[in-house]
């Protein structure tokens, strides 16, 4: 039961006029972002001994720890350690709260028949699911499963999309696929743009042997993680899951998200290059973006497309997308354009030649230090990793 922040209205200035403030405060172009939890435990708040008594069962069958709220010295010691927090409609909110770490999933568990207002307190809880037994059994155990086996911590997932067409959004998806491979040990760069023309000919991978989308028509439910570690391998701990150019349709968005599901277990992060179009339908895998990034020119028409992007995000419930704007030589300076979108301003990538070229000769994105784009991409990667961003919300 994913509970989103209220659509808000976005504050906005006009487009300016290309002008340059070199006395101009600037704001910071990487910032902190939520932290992550270790692994290897499940804690249960509840005083209802009847369902903290079935809980327990399925953890011992599923080989998870289960720690009961108040059997430890320090509730909040233990919830620094949990990977999966389960509880009761009778538990305190304000405990509930002190034990929450950023990138645990919160499963409200209630058993069967229940009141209707039941429904109610656990939203009322800010639950990311709320599941009813016996009928949730086995899905509650592969949760328990995932927590057993040490999945249960998830690798942080950003999102990247285009403000506008060109932008160049899935350049900087590829970019910041490499980076946090490098950084996190290992990254799949997913790509969930049906038009995208295939992820593996930007970054050089396209005569290499590997899954592609086209290998996973059809797949729903639960995907096993292993199955993507066959995504091809481009070395170096990146992979990618690319468009099929062997015809038929792109992902749809319960395609995305079951793979994107089985990445968080499989990877320590996933970049997903997202589509412009039909975004109010990507709700499930935009509310699993630990980081959406908004790509536009730095141009007075890329401020306007950018502000219709966001404005969709908005309205799917998605809310805290930060902007990357790509310098043009000659447009607008990228405070502008962040002011007039109404987002927090990520970073600048500059013209760079040698990256064109590179691309366009499918070498893939160049490693080089003086490059814009690896400089930006690395210190989004450093900032993400020193801010432990390494698991994910749900």
């Amino acid at each position: 039961m994913p509970v989103h922040e209220p659509v808000r209205e976005p504050v906005r200035r006009a487009v300016p006029h290309p002008a340059r403030h070199p006395d101009r405060p600037r704001s910071r172009t990487h910032g902190a972002h939520r932290g992550a939890p270790g692994a290897g435990a499940a804690l249960l708040l509840t005083g209802d001994e009847d369902l903290a008594a079935a809980l327990v069962r399925l953890a011992a069958a599923a080989g998870a720890d289960l720690h009961r709220d108040g059997a430890v010295p320090s509730v909040v010691d233990l919830g620094g350690v949990a990977t999966l927090v389960l509880a009761g409609v009778d538990a305190d909110p304000e405990r509930l709260a002190a034990v929450r770490r950023p990138g645990v999933p919160l499963v409200v568990v209630g058993r069967a028949p229940l009141d209707p207002p039941w429904w109610q307190v656990a939203a009322g809880l800010g639950a990311d699911h709320a599941v009813v037994l016996p009928e949730a059994q086995d899905w509650l155990l592969e949760r328990l499963s995932d927590v057993a086996d040490g999945r249960g911590r998830r690798g942080p997932v950003l999102g990247v999309v285009g403000g506008t067409g060109g932008a160049g959004a899935s350049v900087l998806a590829a970019g910041l696929g490499r980076a946090l491979a490098e950084v996190l040990g290992g990254c799949l760069l997913l790509d969930a743009d049906p038009r995208s023309g295939g992820l593996d000919l930007l970054v050089g991978g396209d005569a290499l042997p590997g899954l592609r989308w086209g290998d996973l028509a059809g797949v729903q439910g639960r995907l096993g993680p292993h199955v993507l570690r066959s995504a091809v391998h481009l070395g170096a701990g990146l992979h990618v899951l690319p468009a099929d150019r062997r015809g038929g349709g792109g992902p749809d968005a319960d395609a995305v998200w079951t793979v994107l599901d089985a990445a968080r277990r499989a990877f320590a992060a996933t970049v997903v290059d997202l589509p412009r179009g039909g975004l109010s339908d990507l709700g499930p895998v935009l509310g699993a973006c630990d980081e959406l990034l908004v790509v536009t020119p730095g141009t007075t028409r890329g401020a306007a497309a950018a502000c219709a992007v966001l404005d969709e995000l908005r309205q799917a419930g998605t809310t805290g997308a930060r902007l990357v704007v790509r310098d043009v030589g000659a447009g607008l300076d990228a405070e502008d354009v962040a002011d007039a979108a109404g987002a927090p301003l990520a970073g600048t990538v500059r013209p760079d030649r040698d990256l064109d070229v590179a691309l366009e000769r499918g070498e893939g994105v160049p490693g080089g230090r003086r490059s814009s784009l690896r400089v930006l991409a690395s210190a989004l990667a450093r900032d993400w990793a020193a801010a432990g961003l390494d698991g994910a919300r749900r």
